[in-house]
């Protein structure tokens, strides 16, 4: 990861993830996701989500957008 990406959303899991990058991709804005679940011990995957990045100047954008699309509008 690049040292002027910043985590904009934490998703619940990798669907939620990959949905949220591919809109802010079709937006203009590069994004890159980071999971933290582990496949091999599911019950502690609700603690630890799939954590989402974009460019520092892009985090606004990248934040209203996704507030968006999980607000439900």
């Amino acid at each position: 990861m690049q040292q002027n990406w910043t985590k904009v959303f934490t998703a619940a899991d990798i669907i939620q993830a990959e949905l949220i990058k591919s809109k802010l991709d079709a937006e203009g804005i590069p994004a890159a996701f980071v999971s933290k679940q582990d496949s091999m011990h599911l019950h502690l995957n609700a603690r630890f989500g799939v954590e989402i990045f974009v460019a520092k100047g892009n985090a606004f954008k990248a934040v209203q957008l996704i507030e968006k699309m999980t607000s439900g509008e």
